[in-house]
């Protein structure tokens, strides 16, 4: 059987790290597109065949005849969203133009985020709480400068007026394990508090979250769907069956770190870091339609269940940190 061949672009990022690697040991041969040399090394001893190069693919045309079947986007800037989306179509484009051209009619996948939909007012108990799915309306134009522009990129590779090919828009929800990536801001607040952690937030806060290899299989497994026609220029979205409430993790945290527990009222919103805003963004993502596609599922287990083996990796991630 041909080997199939997938181009995962933030490659060393921490979805897109686990992304690239989900998809060799799957069997796909694999090209991981990364801007900085330093990474290149984890992506060679994982069997990934680094590019390096910006975000608009210019890497790509020293590759000969190399063809893609999947194309997956996981790249951001915060400071430039709207040049650096404008780069990325390039990229896309220029990735899907060189396939074609060969026969080959690859699926591009874009990582945008549950973002996409809000925070939720609503909080556990509320009879009013409920899901975003796939159908719920997405970001206002009155949402962050960051996240409008992205949605609206995800909202126009699904449009076909727009986006000639067949494109994927995946919506993981925060994702935690291995180096934690935002999760991360929970263990080191944790970590600097003394006999008691305390919690700007309210204890019945909805925190949804999917562990990063996880993530990582909903994606191999949307694109080894036998029947593209089926999943093309669609939207999933990837999370957990479960939510957690912010006093499950509050209480799991202090468990783990041996300390009281205490809640406190927010007041001024922007005043308490990362660890705040995980606390105070509340949502709730329906997965079932990734899950009724591709039969996924999660296999690791959720942040509180598993939170003391998760901050072994995220302490033993910290300690081995390279700058690269």
């Amino acid at each position: 059987m041909t080997q199939r061949t997938v181009l995962v672009t933030g490659a060393n990022g921490y979805i897109g790290n686990a992304v690239a690697k989900a998809f060799a040991r799957a069997g796909w041969r694999t090209y991981g597109l990364v801007r900085r040399e330093g990474a290149v090394g984890d992506l060679a001893r994982s069997e990934i065949q680094p590019l390096v190069g910006p975000s608009d693919g210019g890497a790509l045309d020293g590759l000969g005849d190399v063809t893609f079947d999947v194309v997956v986007s996981n790249t951001e800037d915060r400071t430039d969203p709207s040049g650096h989306l404008a780069a990325v179509r390039v990229m896309l484009n220029k990735a899907v133009a060189r396939s074609e051209a060969a026969g080959r009619r690859p699926l591009v996948i874009f990582s945008s985020g549950c973002k996409d939909y809000g925070a939720m007012k609503q909080k556990h108990g509320d009879p009013a709480l409920a899901p975003h799915t796939e159908e719920s309306p997405l970001l206002p134009s009155s949402a962050s400068a960051v996240l409008v522009p992205r949605c609206a990129f995800g909202a126009q590779l699904l449009d076909k007026a727009e986006t000639p090919y067949d494109a994927v828009v995946l919506r993981p929800t925060i994702v935690y394990g291995l180096s934690s990536s935002y999760y991360g801001a929970l263990f080191d607040l944790a970590a600097r508090s003394r006999d008691v952690l305390t919690i700007v937030g309210d204890p019945e806060a909805v925190m949804h979250s999917c562990h990063v290899d996880d993530c990582a299989d909903a994606y191999v497994a949307l694109v080894e769907h036998p029947n593209r026609s089926a999943i093309a220029n669609q939207a999933y979205n990837i999370a957990n069956q479960r939510y957690e409430t912010a006093r499950e993790v509050g209480e799991a945290l202090a468990r783990s770190y041996r300390l009281d527990l205490a809640f406190e009222v927010p007041i001024h919103e922007y005043a308490h870091g990362d660890a705040y805003r995980l606390f105070n963004y509340w949502q709730w993502v329906g997965s079932e339609k990734i899950r009724a596609a591709t039969g996924w599922h999660e296999r690791r287990a959720t942040f509180v269940d598993g939170i003391d083996q998760y901050r072994m990796a995220y302490e033993a991630s910290r300690s081995t940190a390279q700058p690269q």
